[in-house]
């Protein structure tokens, strides 16, 4: 059976004195980390809750976090990681959605959320944990939870199909939906982060990315397996990220390439030591290739992207460390590409008919693997809709060539059709990226009388760099047909991110929908 609980088990057993994880200044052993999990696990148990039960979390990166994660699954509940960056009519809609018997938030976090406090206890939440110093009236303070609770196992019956957790979607596109992962999915998805990374026993894992979404937790569980040591910073920040890889000695790191992006334009990014990483793995968005390039050169480290999807716990395809090598010795246009499929989990790229394309034609991806979520909570029609035939449909569309390279082209959502002519907004986006005034760039298709759809640029520049639009567009004009060269140039201050650093497209669609244009700066 696969139980996700000996990840911990493991190392417990195997290196009960190795650094399990390291907070600030202060470190647990592996010993230490599971006595605590076990007392938070019997703390929830002993307040009422019982197996099946949703915790919600809504905290920044922190050592307790990763606790609530196993305590959660050995008391058998489900835990629930909440968007930090969500909006009310989100928190609202997914806490209506899962019915949490218990809330757990840090201090940084109550204080946002204070006034809100009478809403979420009308929405059912029984209990709130406090995970930070002095709890506030009628809260449960975590540390003291844990003090009055027992170490024992609680031995929880599992399966390998019960829940670990509902990871709800980013909501960008309606309402968020919470895709239902068990012990099974996420313990294959270890197995498959064990084929396809660089994790030892010595790995020093940083989670710079945020701990509730699923592009930190493609390792996770897999550093943890393997009795590596987990460091945090609270919330992804360039400076404390270059900061703590030097003084935890970090070796691994998940970033979105946005972040890759913040990091290289930081102007201390040469001021830290940061010979002490083995691998950057990244994902969860395209990645320009001028940018990867100029990454690899500045960190000198592996370079590995994971393609996936939350429904996909998340690993799907893989571009190695030696892909990226060969890419930079010649075969640059594999850099574009998402790699092949990690072993265990098959992939097709289909047609509108399900019916699978020929090697460079673009069709939608379609999963399949022990990987692939049990579905979405509460919303069947979507599920049969999603999962079917056997198949998860991801709406990414992609082609793939020769060797197996598979290569995602757009969003279905974000392709643009303009003219009668299917434009890839990512391709684009590539273009722009290579101009040195770019920090920055989202294209979009914006409601045109002529062509149906326009195509918009929409762009931040770098500090201290200028472009007109007049710029932008002659210098796409040499790298692109005609037809997908941008009729407009927008420039922004900033793009909007999800809590993930993703540029969220719907957002700037949903801006000129409205009429109302981004806020725009003199470039």
């Amino acid at each position: 059976m696969l139980d996700l609980r000996n990840t911990l088990r493991r190392p417990v057993r195997m290196c009960p004195k190795r650094i399990a994880a390291t907070c600030g200044p202060q470190e647990w052993t592996y010993a230490q980390f599971y006595e605590r999990v076990l007392r938070l696990a019997n703390g929830l148990l002993g307040l009422g809750l019982e197996k099946g039960d949703r915790v919600a979390v809504l905290m920044l990166n922190c050592h307790r976090f990763l606790e609530l994660y196993y305590g959660s699954m050995f008391a058998g509940l489900v835990i629930v990681p909440l968007n930090i960056r969500w909006g009310p009519k989100e928190f609202a809609y997914a806490l209506a959605d899962c019915q949490p018997k218990a809330f757990a938030l840090d201090t940084t976090i109550y204080e946002h959320l204070k006034p809100h406090m009478e809403q979420l206890t009308l929405l059912g939440v029984r209990h709130f944990l406090f995970a930070g110093k002095d709890a506030p009236p009628a809260m449960i303070a975590y540390e003291e939870l844990l003090e009055k609770s027992s170490a024992e196992d609680p031995d929880v019956s599992i399966t390998e199909d019960d829940l670990v957790g509902l990871f709800y979607t980013s909501g960008t596109t309606g309402q968020p939906k919470g895709a239902m992962l068990t012990h099974k999915n996420l313990m294959m998805n270890a197995y498959h982060a064990q084929l396809a990374f660089e994790f030892y026993g010595d790995s020093v894992y940083l989670h710079a990315a945020p701990m509730f979404h699923l592009a930190d937790g493609a390792g996770t569980f897999t550093v943890t397996w393997n009795g590596g040591t987990h460091a945090f910073v609270p919330r992804f920040d360039p400076e404390a990220v270059l900061q703590t890889i030097e003084t935890k000695k970090a070796t691994t790191v998940v970033l979105i390439p946005t972040m890759i992006n913040w990091l290289l334009n930081h102007p201390s990014v040469d001021k830290w030591n940061l010979s002490s990483l083995s691998q950057i793995l990244y994902g969860a968005s395209p990645m320009p290739v001028e940018v990867l390039k100029r990454a690899m050169k500045v960190f000198r480290c592996h370079f590995q992207q994971g393609y996936g999807m939350t429904e996909a716990a998340p690993l799907v395809s893989i571009l190695t460390a030696e892909d990226h090598q060969r890419g930079l010795a010649g075969k640059e246009e594999i850099l574009a590409s998402a790699g092949k499929p990690i072993l265990g989990v098959e992939v097709r790229i289909v047609d509108e008919n399900d019916r699978d394309v020929k090697p460079g034609q673009i069709g939608e991806i379609l999963v399949h693997g022990p990987n692939v979520m049990k579905g979405y909570w509460n919303r069947p029609e979507e599920t049969e809709i999603a999962l079917r035939g056997s198949w998860y449909h991801t709406k990414d569309m992609a082609k793939y060539d020769e060797e197996g390279y598979i290569y995602i082209v757009d969003r279905k959502d974000d392709m643009i059709i303009t003219g009668g002519e299917n434009v890839y907004s990512t391709e684009v986006e590539s273009v722009l990226y290579g101009h040195p005034a770019v920090l920055e760039a989202a294209v979009i298709g914006v409601p045109d009388e002529k062509w149906i759809q326009a195509i918009r640029a929409v762009v931040v520049l770098r500090e201290g760099h200028h472009a007109t639009e007049q710029d932008l567009r002659s210098f796409c004009k040499k790298h692109l047909s005609p037809y997908k060269v941008p009729k407009g140039v927008e420039f922004v201050k900033e793009l909007p991110k999800s809590g993930t650093g993703k540029i969220l497209k719907s957002a700037l669609r949903e801006q000129y929908r409205t009429k109302r244009k981004p806020q725009t700066r003199e470039p």
